[in-house]
């Protein structure tokens, strides 16, 4: 019998998950993976320290003369509930319960991988995900009393956090907020 993942090993699956994880099917089950250029080996070997119960030992990998660093986990029952939740004929999206999954370590986790920063405003690309998803996370956020709305980019938009906002969400994330992306963070 599988011991449940910790809760924090769930936590950085989730907010991977909004960012740049994925997870698969493999033969009839599910894994976990997350890839990285080789400049961000320090994160994913962070996230490969947590999930080191679960995760396949070797993370470097290269092809095409390009190395870069990867998790792929071992399949896992609480893979497949997620998968369930998170994806939609094959293609990511947001679950309609993302308010109750979202926490402050999973908002750091998606912010480190998918946030960004521009002259003080605070954004997560959320550009592959449907307009529907990215007003479910919107709603969604609000429980931190935190303000996103939607800023086109280009042909798509991604959540753009009112400035007025930005103390309230370095006190929330930047606990959590490896030092390597504190620049990302906003000046309150």
């Amino acid at each position: 019998m599988e011991r449940p993942l910790t809760s924090l090993q769930r936590e950085l699956i989730i907010g991977s998950l909004l960012g740049d994880g994925h997870l698969r099917p493999h033969r009839g089950k599910v894994v976990f993976e997350f890839l990285q250029t080789a400049r961000r080996r320090f994160y994913v070997e962070w996230k490969h320290r947590i999930l080191k119960d679960i995760a396949c030992p070797k993370i470097y990998h290269s092809k095409n003369d390009r190395e870069y660093y990867k998790i792929v986990t071992r399949t896992h029952f609480e893979l497949m509930e997620l998968y369930r939740l998170f994806y939609h004929e094959g293609r990511k999206v947001v679950p309609e319960n993302i308010k109750e999954l979202l926490t402050p370590f999973v908002i750091a986790v998606w912010f480190m991988d998918d946030g960004s920063k521009s002259r003080d405003a605070v954004y997560f690309n959320t550009q592959g995900f449907s307009l529907k998803d990215q007003f479910r996370l919107i709603k969604a956020l609000r429980k931190f009393h935190l303000i996103f709305n939607l800023n086109r980019d280009g042909d798509y938009y991604r959540l753009r956090l009112l400035k007025r906002h930005n103390r309230r969400f370095t006190e929330i994330v930047g606990p959590y907020v490896l030092e390597e992306f504190k620049n990302k963070l906003p000046t309150p």
